[in-house]
């Protein structure tokens, strides 16, 4: 347990995003799918993490520096809080995912969306989330082999650097493949839940909770590339600044064209009042 609550105190930035994923997950599909979330995409990624540290199963090879996590809880050679985060990523990229594909219905500032429940899970809506936590993976894992110049610390490495700013290709696949399956989970478990509820699910509308995932969303990736443009700007001893400085940019253009998205499809004609 001090292990456990010194990762959730220590790790700040992982603890504000749970408890916000917690939030967007409950007010969208209720605490039973929401615990179900957490239990399932938990498991897959500690299975996943466990794969890679030891056989380079599906992130390709890395290995953890433990001295460096002598503090934090650590569950079958992987920290915690690495592991948990798996459950807001793919939540808030799913999420977000729906958002995207789904007719919005708007009164001045309250945005909702007008999605069907029952066509959540679509091969389209579960290739779009998967797709969505890698790009997050795109701009989180560069900066966060950068850890030893920032308050995440030198927590891993590759023992071969990849092309992408020093990360692997095989990890960003591994990141799809562990998104996807996290999905695909869920939406059994959804059907699942779904026959055992005496009332269909109806999601708490509040104003304007069709924005809270696309803002969710950007927040996460923009407080990592916040991070990466902070370092480059006032780079610490040791830190190459340029190539740093490069990283951050050529996050900014991966984010671009999913913005523009975002603020196009915000434009467009509102779905008819249900």
């Amino acid at each position: 347990m001090e292990a456990l609550f010194w990762s959730l105190t220590h790790r700040p930035y992982v603890t504000l995003f749970m408890v916000f994923f917690l939030a967007l997950s409950i007010i969208e599909q209720g605490r039973a799918r929401t615990f179900w979330w957490v239990i399932s995409s938990y498991l897959i990624a500690l299975l996943a993490e466990w794969g890679s540290i030891h056989y380079g199963i599906p992130f390709g090879d890395y290995t953890y520096h433990y001295e460096a996590l002598q503090n934090d809880l650590v569950i079958l050679g992987v920290p915690f809080f690495d592991t948990i985060s798996f459950s807001f990523l793919s939540y808030v990229s799913f999420s977000f995912g729906q958002f995207l594909l789904a007719p919005l219905e708007r009164q001045g500032l309250d945005i909702q969306r007008a999605s069907r429940w029952d066509q959540r899970y679509t091969l389209t809506s579960l290739l779009l989330g998967a797709f969505l936590m890698m790009v997050v993976d795109w701009i989180v894992d560069p900066i966060a082999n950068l850890g030893d110049f920032w308050f995440l610390g030198k927590i891993y490495h590759y023992p071969e650097p990849g092309i992408h700013f020093g990360v692997t290709f095989a990890n960003y696949c591994g990141w799809f493949i562990v998104a996807l399956a996290t999905l695909a989970t869920n939406g059994w478990l959804d059907r699942w839940w779904g026959q055992k509820e005496s009332t269909p699910f109806k999601a708490t509308s509040l104003k304007g909770s069709g924005l809270f995932a696309p803002l969710f969303w950007f927040g996460i990736v923009g407080f990592q590339l916040g991070i990466t443009y902070w370092i480059a700007l006032n780079p610490p001893e040791g830190l190459d600044a340029d190539k740093t400085l490069l990283q951050a940019v050529t996050g900014s253009y991966l984010l671009a064209p999913i913005l523009v998205w975002t603020l196009v499809h915000l434009q467009r004609p509102a779905a008819p009042q249900r």
